[in-house]
């Protein structure tokens, strides 16, 4: 209790605050756009670790205000530099916006959406894959089902995520409209860049210094950018099998069942994503 009061009173005033988040979306491409971002120099290089978390797991909130800015450097060290918050789950879970507009004001938010369907069928190889890991923090994080099971639980109008020790919700984690709903009820629609994995994979160059235009920073040098173009990062370690004709159902069954959703995702953008 003594250490996190000390945290609560000093942190504040020799920390630096994040000025921009990337709040997701998991399997996004979040981790890419992290370490594109940290290699620019007017931008702190903070490369231990991108998902601080605190917003989207109550037993980080509750240990307070300075242990959320001991994740991130003091203020002599930022200098003029930007600093990011990138945790993936903050787009997801309803109560987060409330909280970061509490603690953060109006700060820049930065969003990336992929097509839903094939979102989720990477989440769930990426979950399936934990199993023999050599991480024991990811490792009880497995998810045993296999990909129609756990779709077809999530349908199920009994189904309680609480009896698994993460929250998958393959579907749920798509359904990006009302996600982006709750921010807004919070945060003016120019404080938060909506981009895609297709803008990414197209043109990253040019989405990568949309991305600057709107933290107001100058764009990627050129000999930056063309070393950035050769480099990825977080593509999938897990072995990809060949998809099953069980799987191929499930997946034509989600593509159908996004279809209404996505077509609501682009009246409120403004934009369709062809998806």
């Amino acid at each position: 209790m003594l250490k996190k009061t000390i945290r609560n009173i000093t942190y504040p005033v020799i920390k630096a605050k994040p000025n921009f988040l990337i709040i997701g979306a998991q399997k996004a491409g979040t981790t890419s756009l992290y370490n594109y971002l940290i290699q620019h120099p007017q931008i702190f290089p903070r490369k231990s670790f991108k998902e601080v978390r605190y917003y989207g797991r109550a037993e980080h909130y509750s240990r307070g205000w300075g242990w959320y800015l001991s994740n991130f450097p003091s203020k002599i060290a930022t200098g003029n530099r930007l600093n990011c918050d990138a945790s993936p789950d903050y787009i997801y879970y309803e109560e987060v916006p409330q909280l970061i507009k509490k603690d953060l004001g109006n700060i820049k938010i930065i969003a990336i959406l992929r097509e839903p369907v094939s979102r989720a069928y990477s989440a769930w190889q990426m979950f399936h894959s934990f199993a023999n890991i050599d991480n024991d923090h990811l490792r009880r994080f497995y998810d045993p089902r296999s990909f129609s099971e756990a779709i077809a639980e999530e349908f199920s109008s009994d189904f309680d995520y609480r009896k698994y020790p993460f929250r998958y919700d393959y579907v749920g984690r798509g359904r990006y409209t009302e996600q982006l709903e709750n921010y807004y009820r919070y945060f003016d629609k120019d404080t938060i860049l909506i981009l895609s994995l297709n803008q990414f994979k197209k043109n990253l160059i040019e989405t990568l210094n949309s991305v600057c235009d709107f933290l107001n920073i100058e764009h990627f040098p050129p000999e930056m950018a063309s070393n950035i173009q050769q480099q990825k990062y977080n593509t999938g370690k897990y072995k990809k099998e060949e998809i099953s004709e069980e799987e191929k159902k499930v997946l034509e069954r989600l593509k159908d069942y996004f279809q209404p959703l996505n077509k609501k995702l682009y009246d409120l953008l403004g934009h369709s994503y062809d998806w």
